[in-house]
């Protein structure tokens, strides 16, 4: 083994060593101030520089620790203090991992109630991602379910159904908002797509039930006018 690759594991052995320590506070119950515990913290910055070629293992290893770190918070033996620095230092060192950015903005708006922080762990996990569709989908749910702008999320949805990794469930719920945001029109074509895009059955079936259903909508409002109030009528 030459020196120069010794001398990098003997690097990688150290700041693993710097780790544990740092990290042994997200063990027990914080004592001190925040301000003085996030100095012995290593930073985002710091790891990916000292990492070297094991950014992905420290990563991994950050990871676990987010994940007991998290447990324990659910058990009520800690607080989330050190949510920040843990998923900037996981998706520094590897920009790839989507699991992280998926958790972590559930965790922002369903323990924080920080909706723009989830956007924000998001919006950063696609630029690093922009082909993954869990992340565009993750966007689109967000405004579709917590915020009811259908417009902005029928866009994400779109998006997701766009990506290489897309399944049936983006592209449904893509017609979904568009019928949601007033836009027939839209919709219908995307259940189309869908219908001649899906292999599962029951997506057919929803698909053809949702191309029928909508398809009359538009001719009743064709027939008696958008502003249409009341039974629809038998056509």
């Amino acid at each position: 083994m030459d020196a120069a690759r010794m001398g990098r594991i003997a690097l990688a052995g150290i700041l693993l060593a710097m780790m544990i320590g740092s990290l042994t506070i997200l063990d027990t119950r914080a004592t001190a101030p925040e301000s003085q515990e996030r100095l012995y913290f290593p930073s985002g910055r710091f790891l990916v520089e000292s990492s070297l070629g094991f950014r992905e293992a420290v990563a991994d290893y950050l990871w676990f620790r987010f994940i007991q770190y998290y447990g324990a918070f659910a058990k009520g033996f800690n607080d989330l203090r050190y949510f920040d620095l843990l998923i900037d230092g996981i998706t520094r060192l590897d920009p790839r991992f989507v699991e992280a950015y998926h958790f972590a903005s559930l965790v922002a708006w369903s323990d924080f109630g920080d909706f723009a922080k989830s956007h924000d762990v998001l919006k950063r996990g696609i630029l690093h991602n922009p082909g993954n569709a869990r992340l565009h989908f993750a966007v689109g749910f967000m405004y579709y379910v917590f915020e009811q702008d259908y417009p902005r999320a029928a866009l994400w949805f779109e998006q997701a159904g766009e990506c290489p990794d897309a399944t049936d469930r983006e592209r449904r719920f893509a017609a979904f908002a568009r019928q949601r945001a007033g836009d027939d029109t839209v919709s219908l074509e995307l259940w189309r797509t869908l219908l001649e895009s899906t292999s599962n059955p029951q997506m057919k079936d929803l698909a053809v039930t949702m191309i029928e259903k909508i398809t009359r909508r538009i001719t009743i409002q064709r027939t008696y006018g958008p502003e249409f109030i009341g039974p629809i009528p038998e056509l």
